[in-house]
């Protein structure tokens, strides 16, 4: 059905699904398929905290609450529950602020197209998430890198979180994302393919260096 969006279909048939973006007006069913996005995210997010719960709770800053055996176990719920909540709002949130800044540089696409293209590539992410959990699940703690990437390469050979982190981000799935990025934008807009890649490249390095930077300094690397 024309303007009809399938999730599944538009990740790994991208040229295809995306063949109505330019003419369509309304997204016949986003908003229960977004639905379903956050849900995912919620149910995944609350079972990495849990995983990652042992890692958290011995935070010097929870050591020194001193918490008995049976409260730190009532933490874990706790932590739980509130990755739950945190990741039912964050595609909400994450997806609103991508498609601002794409929006800009593609102003005929519209915010509503970008929302829908960006759902779609948060997909991505949600899988990278997914493959993670069970080595989260190994290590008890949330700061794990994908096995899809040259981060865990990166790790062996330096300490500079910086730069692991950047490394991260070389992956299957960036590459992924960057494809149905650019895919959607060359359906929907009448830019021209190299504008598009400069725009789509741009964007992308910009978010990579300024996620990097921002674990440099949550590690006491890097300073303002």
């Amino acid at each position: 059905m024309p303007g009809e969006v399938h999730i599944l279909k538009s990740l790994v048939q991208p040229r295809e699904q995306f063949g109505y973006f330019r003419r369509f007006h309304r997204a016949e069913g986003f908003f229960l398929r977004f639905l379903m996005i956050c849900i995912v995210s919620a149910f995944m997010t609350a079972i990495s905290y849990f995983l990652s719960a042992e890692h958290l709770l011995n935070m010097p800053i929870v050591k020194e609450v001193k918490l008995t055996e049976t409260k730190l176990q009532a933490s874990k719920y706790l932590l739980m529950v509130a990755g739950g909540l945190i990741g039912f709002i964050t595609p909400a949130v994450v997806i609103t602020l991508m498609s601002i800044v794409f929006l800009p540089f593609f102003r005929e696409v519209g915010f509503k197209k970008l929302f829908v293209l960006q759902s779609i590539v948060y997909c991505v992410f949600l899988i990278s998430s997914l493959i993670k959990l069970p080595f989260q699940g190994m290590l008890h703690t949330n700061e794990v890198l994908s096995p899809l990437s040259l981060g865990v390469i990166a790790n062996y050979m330096t300490n500079n979180a910086f730069i692991i982190s950047l490394f991260g981000f070389i992956s299957l799935f960036t590459v992924w994302a960057f494809y149905l990025t650019y895919t959607g934008l060359k359906q929907a807009s009448y830019k021209s393919k190299t504008y598009i890649i400069a725009a789509v490249s741009l964007l992308y390095i910009g978010f990579i260096l300024l996620s990097s930077l921002t674990y440099a300094m949550q590690y006491g690397q890097l300073t303002l």
